[in-house]
């Protein structure tokens, strides 16, 4: 985990003033990994949050993805640092989760790595933390054109400052009603299972047989 310290902008706090909020997309792909116009794509969809137990408290919190053997990257994002946020899509209580639509090139993808950050402010500047995965991992997935890929839900935990991580859980039939209120044209979702194995302890699949609720949600 890292720490510095930095000022505060003041624009920051003239928004944290006028309660005015920022709402963020859930979802970053960099330029070299975005379809061009009348290109082929192929969509990456999931949800991702702080679960309703031990839930992570970090403001910022991705999952982080790459073209295999590059380093273009996208990520999955949630948001909520008091003026920037992702869409709550997905509200439990105190604990939300914002489901994400990537639109990417079709090709070979990998899922290898997390990342949570958070900011708090001092009388000596602002305060900042960062966590990633300890050990890198590498779950591939093969992307094609002209389809919908389903990856499941993502909801973080943490059991001690230093130790966080994520259950993925399967939540299709939700999250593809809540996608399509803002992308009407995206393809039927298949789902996609991953080699999780590859991200343990980082990725935690939900075990099958353990009662679950979409709200009020009995955790495994």
């Amino acid at each position: 985990m890292s720490r510095f310290y930095f000022h505060a902008p003041m624009m920051g706090l003239l928004l944290v003033i006028g309660g005015c909020t920022i709402i963020e997309p859930s979802s970053l792909v960099g330029d070299p990994l975005s379809p061009g116009a009348n290109q082929p794509v192929a969509y990456l969809v999931g949800a991702i949050g702080p679960d309703r137990v031990m839930p992570a408290t970090a403001q910022n919190q991705r999952l982080l993805f790459r073209q295999r053997g590059s380093e273009h990257g996208a990520a999955a994002v949630w948001i909520d640092n008091g003026i920037r946020q992702t869409p709550k899509d997905v509200q439990e209580g105190n604990a939300s989760a914002s489901v994400f639509v990537m639109p990417l090139n079709p090709g070979y993808y990998e899922l290898y790595d997390f990342q949570f950050f958070s900011t708090a402010s001092t009388g000596y500047g602002t305060y900042y933390s960062s966590l990633q995965a300890r050990e890198k991992f590498i779950v591939p997935m093969r992307l094609e054109a002209g389809k919908a890929y389903y990856i499941g839900e993502y909801r973080s935990r943490c059991i001690s400052d230093g130790t966080c991580f994520f259950v993925q859980r399967k939540r299709m039939a939700r999250d593809e009603v809540i996608a399509r209120r803002t992308n009407p044209h995206l393809p039927s979702l298949q789902y996609l299972p991953l080699q999780l194995d590859r991200a343990i302890p980082f990725i935690l699949p939900e075990q099958t047989g353990t009662p679950t609720r979409t709200k009020g949600r009995t955790t495994p």
